[in-house]
């Protein structure tokens, strides 16, 4: 780990810990807790010195450690981040899940907002051209079907052909959004 993101981490961990000393101070002691809480998700194996330190915020932090260690023992892959580890609020399953109702929404909850709203947007424009060209074709076909003339039903066979291959179009690339959101899910 860097020498910078090493200390900024430490900044954190001392700027949370001054606020739950605050906290306790005015007797909040549930939102002192909830910052003992994060730093101890930083760093397990933070600890407060009790010869300088108040019995009430000692009482605080035990509390503290004592959810935060049910939670990771509950769950480490969630609470235990290590440096080179990704950690996700949510299952791969359940990520694949949200991704395979919405397009977009597992890369959403993934933090990588600007790619899930990317492959939301260009499902979303794409199945609304699948199912317009797609009336359009049908409309184009039966004006092709109901032509009197050879020369209406060249004119409409065209129309019908043109919208057809516009539809199979948007329908590939809306088929190709909602496969790939899902293999970037998935891997």
């Amino acid at each position: 780990m860097k020498a910078g993101a090493e200390m900024e981490k430490q900044d954190k961990i001392n700027l949370s810990t001054y606020i739950a000393f605050a906290y306790v101070a005015i007797g909040d002691t549930l939102n002192a807790q909830k910052h003992f809480e994060n730093i101890l998700t930083m760093n397990n194996d933070y600890s407060l010195n009790e010869e300088f330190v108040s019995p009430k915020i000692i009482h605080v932090f035990s509390k503290a450690k004592e959810r935060i260690s049910f939670l990771i023992k509950e769950s480490p892959q969630y609470y235990m981040i290590n440096p080179g580890q990704q950690v996700y609020r949510f299952t791969r399953q359940n990520l694949i899940l949200k991704s395979a109702f919405m397009p977009g929404w597992g890369q959403f909850d993934m933090d990588e907002k600007t790619k899930g709203i990317a492959m939301g947007s260009l499902f979303a424009a794409s199945l609304i051209g699948t199912l317009s060209s797609f009336v359009i074709t049908l409309n184009a076909k039966e004006r092709y079907y109901d032509a009197v003339t050879s020369e209406d039903a060249e004119k409409y066979y065209n129309e019908y052909n043109l919208w057809s291959k516009i539809n199979r179009f948007a329908f590939d690339i809306m088929l190709s959004a909602y496969a790939f959101n899902l293999f970037d899910v998935i891997w």
